[in-house]
């Protein structure tokens, strides 16, 4: 339904500001906003249905691919090495449909 409007730059805002985050803890939070926002969004979009991890996923990918953030893969080492261990709930599962988003953009057959 958002295809042509765009609703997605308070999310690339949140993800363009976790270079900025110093500790696991924040960055983490930094994911968490993000994908509240994109869930937000698209509760406006589905009237009786509530979105779910299939309406989810690429409009993470694509948020991620257009915030395009610094340091990506080495911010996500640095939060799995330090606080994947204190990782629960929805903190832990925001930031697993994280992580495979960044897998799935890594194994992506870009075609020109």
């Amino acid at each position: 339904m958002y295809q042509y409007e765009c609703p997605w730059p308070s999310a690339q805002a949140e993800i363009v500001c976790i270079s900025a985050y110093k500790t696991p803890g924040d960055k983490l939070q930094c994911v968490v906003r993000a994908s509240q926002t994109i869930m937000n969004l698209l509760s406006l979009a589905h009237d009786q249905s509530v979105p779910a991890a299939d309406d989810f996923m690429p409009v993470l990918v694509y948020v991620l691919i257009k915030a395009n953030p610094p340091a990506l893969l080495s911010t996500v080492q640095y939060v799995n090495l330090f606080f994947e261990k204190r990782l629960k709930g929805e903190d832990q599962y925001w930031w697993t449909q994280f992580c495979a988003a960044i897998e799935f953009i890594k194994t992506m057959d870009y075609m020109l």
